[in-house]
């Protein structure tokens, strides 16, 4: 329990008589009444409704500083200060925090004049006394409060509470925090916590709820809102299955991860995430629990499968469809860069020439630039796979790089070893901005020249390319309609990416300059791949009109459905279905909304 003498923010007895209602846990809050999340009387009765477990959430870096919003900070802690610096770049350790997010530009109030409203260290020296010395830790963006979920029941007394506390209380949901797009945090929130949701459960013969014994049966797992990616891999490797997740092992399955699309190495033949999840279970923000699939619910199903997380309700769980343990073709194959513009543009232009064939044979994976990992569970020898890549192998050789063909016995060994441990530092404000390339920019004459120009541009002024190349081209769905995700993604094959980035100590100038930057190259990127779209999960997330660029044709009919569930907005975030401008301006990014190249 928080001892009122230590609290941290400005107490809301400033704004309500009724402070004393409340349990210390929860008496914390900044006392601008904008930052408040509703009235006392509603918080203390949300708090007694789920037995006392209401928190405040606490910025990642917070024990480091000596002063927190403008008060002595009592929670500062050399030895805890010690550990956040070592493991600052860790997406492991950053997981097990409700104040920890991987990216953090979502941490931080970007639209602060001065630049204070955060609370970081020097992500590439988290030992820089100067960024904490002297500095005030404050909230920024990280949500006043947070529930851990534990069960259904908690969702349902958040959304009651949000509903009747009058406030406009805005709820987010948070699992590891791995969103490049500012939508699991926000200021002034009630942040739901689903990390700790961990059920794993193998189904041999899965029918949806509902559909009758009649109904096809499928092999599958049903995964808990906090799964990781490495813990629903491991569990099924050890099930003798497959089943599909992200490229970073602290990704949760059932989240922003699905609800968004979801692409995977191995998508050109088994299909994005969307694709192939067959259940959920989501408590609406009508406060009812729902099992969401093919035969109820039919309409929400189809939203959660593409449309967006934290959007439509609150997923506790859902089931994918899971493929068996098979041999599968490996290549790791790269180029020494050294700085050399021509060898690396003839490598990836020896891809870009490649890609259509090599998707019919089944690859996919990622581009480094120089480098690729690429899988295949369609070639099943070596000969097959080294020839298959013969080009690329050959141009390889040429310029003294490195090849690496081979046949795994089994999907997830290689895959852990060749990508989950690999280092994946976070900590920094990164954003990202792609454009899914659609198939005839790489069979059209013009539109591969053009295409290639603007690659050869990209690699001499910025530097390798990093592409996924996770597109669903042998992947055929039942029906266009079937999922929500943007439609681009079924008639494309790479996923161009521009990386940029904020200085964890920048000025608001910098910020600016950095998104007219991003909007000059979203601009440029949509320019050479026309008929093209872009992966929300990893969009430029100030980009304009970006109903129709994140949402393909689908914008209205997901607003029809987040109207059925949600008529009151309680769940909001950033450039989610039903956003508006009123919520834009209200934000901390509200600086940004109409910056233009």
């Amino acid at each position: 329990m928080l001892n009122t003498s230590m609290t941290l923010h400005p107490l809301l007895a400033v704004l309500f008589g009724s402070l004393a209602m409340l349990p210390e846990a929860v008496r914390a809050v900044n006392v601008d009444t904008q930052d408040s999340i509703g009235p006392a009387t509603a918080l203390a009765a949300l708090n007694a409704s789920v037995g006392g477990r209401v928190k405040i959430t606490e910025p990642f870096a917070l024990p480091c500083f000596a002063t927190y919003e403008g008060r002595p900070n009592p929670r500062r802690d050399t030895a805890v200060c010690a550990e956040r610096q070592a493991n600052y770049r860790s997406s492991a350790y950053r997981s097990r925090f409700p104040g920890g997010y991987m990216y953090d530009q979502s941490s931080v109030c970007a639209t602060d004049p001065a630049s204070a409203d955060r609370c970081l260290l020097d992500p590439k020296d988290p030992s820089n006394r100067g960024a904490f010395e002297s500095a005030d830790c404050r909230q920024g963006n990280v949500p006043a409060h947070y529930l851990e979920v534990k069960e259904a029941r908690d969702v349902v007394e958040a959304f009651r509470h949000a509903e009747g506390s009058g406030s406009g209380l805005r709820i987010v949901v948070k699992n590891s925090g791995h969103s490049f797009e500012l939508d699991s945090s926000g200021k002034r929130a009630l942040s739901l916590w689903t990390h700790n949701l961990k059920k794993l459960t193998r189904h041999r013969d899965f029918v949806p709820d509902g559909c009758g014994s009649s109904s096809r049966h499928v092999d599958a797992i049903t995964t808990g809102a906090g799964v990781t990616c490495n813990e629903a891999y491991s569990y099924a490797d050890a099930e003798g299955v497959l089943i599909l997740c992200g490229y970073s092992a602290t990704v949760g399955l059932t989240g922003g991860w699905v609800q968004n699309g979801g692409h995977s190495v191995l998508s050109n033949m088994f299909g994005l995430g969307a694709d192939r999840v067959l259940q959920f279970t989501v408590v609406t923000p009508d406060g009812v629990t729902r099992v969401a699939n093919r035969c109820q619910n039919a309409d929400l199903f189809w939203a959660l499968r593409g449309g967006g997380g934290g959007t439509f309700g609150v997923v506790l769980d859902a089931t994918h469809k899971v493929e068996p343990a098979a041999p599968i073709a490996v290549a790791n194959i790269s180029v020494p860069a050294r700085g050399d513009v021509d060898v690396v543009y003839g490598f990836m232009e020896t891809l870009f020439d490649s890609a259509v064939a090599m998707a019919e044979d089944g690859w996919g994976g990622h581009i480094y630039g120089n480098s690729i990992a690429y899988m295949s569970p369609k070639l099943q020898s070596e000969e097959e796979a080294k020839k298959s890549m013969a080009p690329l192998i050959a141009f390889a050789e040429k310029h003294s790089g490195s090849v690496n063909v081979s046949i795994s016995p089994r999907w997830y060994p290689i895959f852990d070893d060749f990508v989950l441990k690999g280092s994946y530092p976070v900590g920094d404000l990164s954003l990202i901005n792609t454009r899914l390339v659609p198939v005839k920019v790489h069979t059209d004459k013009a539109l591969r020249a053009q295409f290639k120009a603007y690659m050869r541009e990209f690699i001499s002024t910025i530097g390798p390319p990093y592409v996924p190349v996770d597109a669903p081209y042998l992947y055929r769905p039942s029906s266009p309609s079937t999922t929500s995700v943007h439609p681009a993604w079924y008639s494309s094959l790479w996923e161009w990416g521009y990386p940029n980035s904020w200085a964890w100590n920048g000025t608001l100038e910098d910020r600016v300059r950095a998104v007219r930057g991003m909007q000059a190259q979203t601009a440029r990127m949509e320019a050479v791949t026309p008929g093209g779209g872009t992966y929300k999960n990893e969009a430029n997330p100030f980009t304009p009109d970006w109903q129709r660029v994140f949402f393909g044709g689908h914008y209205e009919r997901l607003l029809a459905v987040k109207r059925r569930y949600d008529p009151r907005g309680l769940l909001r975030c950033w450039r989610c279905v039903g956003w508006t401008d009123e919520d834009a301006e209200a934000s901390c990014y509200r600086a940004f909304n109409n910056v233009g190249a």
